[in-house]
């Protein structure tokens, strides 16, 4: 693309913004808008019309009355976000805006509060790990849009996904609790879950603790037509959170809380279709695993945030601890079991491998930022992580009946313990050059530096000793990166904003394992980028419409690929890519009590140059990425009689076909992945509520739309041909009733 053409494509919002938007503003210049959305996304208190940035949110309890427990469930109401599971909540890919899976490492952050969550290395599997947290006792969520390196740092250069929990009240006593009962269809039973939060002020606007609890049991809907079992991925999602709110001086606030989540899968939801055909083999809800497969998720997450007022400026310190594991099974019988009489075992027998992830990681943020309505709002700050992970993966043999074979166990395994430890210094300033015109602008600079050691045993490489190990590769980095942004913007009145950005990002690099004689580079270096969006925020017809339109241009070079080099897997930096497109999202209360909502994006991501290593071409789609998506969303509230409230709403979400592979990669020999059909969901809820009570039916997925998503051979290896195509699906109908009770 020309740069002039670049520029016509960013320019078409603030064109839109010049010609139509002010048409509208007469309407609203004299009235009194509603309370507006506020975000911390820029860490300072804001309203989301007022931020120069594509953001977009969701409260908590948008989320709850459309009974959203994983991502898959809301990120099609977000426009620009993908989100494809493989297979269980936290399985999850991500991408926004066309950045997406294509590194081992994350491209798109995630944070709870102030707390980065997960691994920022490329040894934690964190394109495909992410915490799918559940909606209860949640403020809200905000996804921001384009690069966030500035502020947020590694591993954000496609966006970030911002969870905003509840925080203690000092002074107002509170709790509610409540429950579900629903059916999946083809499922096994009855689903249902439990919940609970209070609030409770120790000592009056002084000290307060919040604590909340719940547990959600989902039938399995997935049968085995190997094994004949029904509802093979039963699913149980269960947490829990205490915080404390100390309110010290009236200058000094100190904020402390501990959470908890466990989500675990008997089997993953994944149906296997025909190689050939792409059908189903036993059936649109049908696996053909001969050993289950479960996947469990676990985060354990503590944090201390201390703000002080200095009245020239505010302190703000967030320290934190998480233990984040991944365990996740799959089930190679057909692949190596078959085998096992040519290893030396009784003859054909089953298979498994086993991944697990482990991950501890501290972090410290400090940072110092002015007092906002000042002409220079600045905020500088310095952040320090120390993760250490475990990376273990291990192929296990059992005999025919499945009983783990003795003398073959492990088969193989691969442990890589590694460590990755940065430190960061930024800056933020906002300069009001006029009441009108303001110009944010920030700088980052982290360095980082990794170590690992890899070891390999098991009794393919050692028949004498398989626990022993028999390979010992050691690799270690070195690297620091520089990242910028800056966003102008322009307020035609105040219901209307329009911005430009160009910001950068980056995804850290980190060590290869080099064997002696081979040409492995020791190290595979940062992948990074540059969004370049343009956008208006308008609010008018007297604060009862918005809209929030914007489009991007994003060069992403240096991506990194896993490589075969002899006879190890690396990562090198391959190849070059862009995204542009557009995100519209608006929202319009033609008559009280009545909100509707429709957003819509446009996504164009393609390679711009060869990739030897993946066989893709120029001009091939990147994964995870529908060229076309958005949503419709319509909430009605009436009041019944004096006493009751009634509601009703609902919403409707298109994903386009997308692949789960760069377009045309090839794998030992075939396709790496599949494209993906396009589908559409209907969700909808209708409830009443009166003096603390709520209760509400609601169905997701209502018209049972089967759709599977980020499909991929199940092993296309020179032993044999390929076996079937492991298709993970989406959630079929399920239909419920919810009670709730606030006091």
């Amino acid at each position: 693309m020309t740069s002039k053409l670049r520029w016509d494509l960013l320019s078409s919002a603030v064109l839109a913004s010049a010609v139509i938007f002010p048409l509208a503003a007469h309407a609203a210049a004299d009235s009194t808008s509603p309370p507006e959305v506020v975000v911390t996304a820029q860490k300072r208190t804001q309203k989301l019309q007022d931020v120069p940035l594509q953001i977009s949110v969701l409260s908590g309890g948008d989320l709850e009355r459309m009974q959203s427990t994983q991502l898959i469930d809301w990120a099609g109401y977000v426009p620009g976000l993908a989100i494809t599971s493989n297979g269980a909540p936290g399985e999850t890919t991500i991408a926004l805006d066309g950045i997406g899976p294509i590194g081992s490492a994350s491209e798109v952050g995630i944070y709870l509060n102030d707390t980065p969550i997960g691994s920022s290395s490329s040894f934690q599997g964190g394109n495909g790990l992410a915490i799918d947290l559940m909606p209860y006792d949640l403020d809200r969520v905000e996804v921001l849009h384009g690069p966030q390196g500035t502020l947020y740092g590694a591993s954000t250069m496609g966006g970030l996904i911002k969870y905003d929990l509840a925080s203690p009240n000092l002074t107002q006593f509170s709790g509610r609790m409540g429950g579900d009962l629903f059916g999946v269809q083809n499922g096994g039973g009855a689903g249902g879950g439990l919940r609970g939060a209070v609030n409770i002020p120790i000592i009056d606007d002084k000290l307060a603790i919040r604590a909340s609890v719940y547990d959600q049991a989902t039938p399995g809907f997935i049968d085995n037509a190997t094994t004949g079992k029904k509802g093979d991925n039963a699913l149980n999602q269960g947490g829990g959170r205490i915080a404390a709110l100390w309110k010290a001086t009236p200058d000094v606030s100190i904020a402390l809380s501990a959470l908890y989540q466990r989500s675990h899968a008997d089997s993953q939801s994944i149906v296997a279709l025909e190689q050939t055909t792409g059908r189903p083999f036993g059936g649109s809800l049908s696996n053909i695993n001969t050993r289950s497969e479960p996947y469990t998720q676990e985060l354990q997450l503590y944090d201390a945030t201390v703000n002080w007022n200095l009245h020239w400026a505010n302190l703000t310190s967030v320290s934190s601890y998480q233990r984040f594991k991944n365990s996740i099974m799959e089930d190679l019988t057909d692949y190596i079991g078959v085998y096992l009489g040519a290893f030396g075992g009784p003859g054909p027998g089953q298979s498994d491998f086993d991944e697990r992830y482990r991950l501890e990681k501290f972090s410290q943020e400090v940072r110092l930022a002015s007092p906002d309505g000042q002409a220079l709002e600045w905020l500088v700050g310095g952040f320090y992580t120390h993760e250490r992970g475990s990376n273990y993966e291990v192929f296990n043999a059992y005999d025919a009946s499945g009983v783990r074979e003795p003398a073959l166990n492990p088969l193989e395994y691969v442990n890589l313990p590694s460590l990755y430890e940065e430190y960061a210094l930024f800056g933020h300033a906002t300069y009001h050059l006029t009441d009108r015109f303001e110009v944010p602008a920030g700088l980052r600079y982290a360095h980082n530096q990794q170590s690992f050691l890899q070891t390999a045993g098991g009794a393919l490489l050692n028949p004498a000793d398989p626990a022993g190990a028999v390979v010992t590769l050691p690799g270690k980095s070195s690297e620091g990166v520089t990242t910028y942004a800056i966003s102008p913007s322009f307020h035609f009145t105040k219901h209307i904003l329009v911005y430009a950005r160009i910001a950068s990002g980056y995804q850290p690099g980190g060590p290869n394992i080099v064997r002696s004689g081979e040409t492995v580079p020791s190290q595979f270096n940062s992948s990074t980028l540059v969004d370049y969006q343009a956008g208006v925020k308008s609010t008018f017809l007297d604060g009862r419409a918005t809209v929030d339109l914007s489009a991007f241009y994003i060069d992403w070079s240096k991506i990194q690929v896993g490589v075969t080099i002899g006879a190890e897997s690396a990562i090198e930096n391959a190849g070059a890519a862009r995204s542009e497109g557009f995100d519209f999202n608006g929202t319009l209360s033609p008559l009280p009590g009545l909100t509707l909502g429709a957003n819509l994006t446009y996504t164009d991501a393609v390679l711009t140059s060869d990739v030897a290593s993946l066989g893709t071409v120029k001009g091939a789609r990147l994964p995870g990425v529908p060229s076309w998506s958005g949503a419709l969303t319509g909430e009605y509230a009436v009041a019944l009689n004096d006493t009751w409230r009634g509601f009703a709403g609902g919403g409707w979400r298109y994903t386009g076909s997308e692949f789960s592979a760069p377009e045309g990669e090839i794998e030992n020999g075939g396709p790496a992945g599949y494209p993906a059909k396009a589908y559409g969901v209907l969700d909808l809820h209708l409830g009443v509520r009166s003096k603390g009570w709520t209760l509400s039916l609601f169905a997701k997925n209502l018209t049972d739309r089967r759709a599977y998503l980020s499909a991929s051979s199940y092993f296309n290896d020179a032993i044999g041909s390929p076996i079937d195509i492991k298709a993970p699906v989406l959630q079929p109908r399920t239909v419920g009733v919810s009670i709730d009770r606030s006091f």
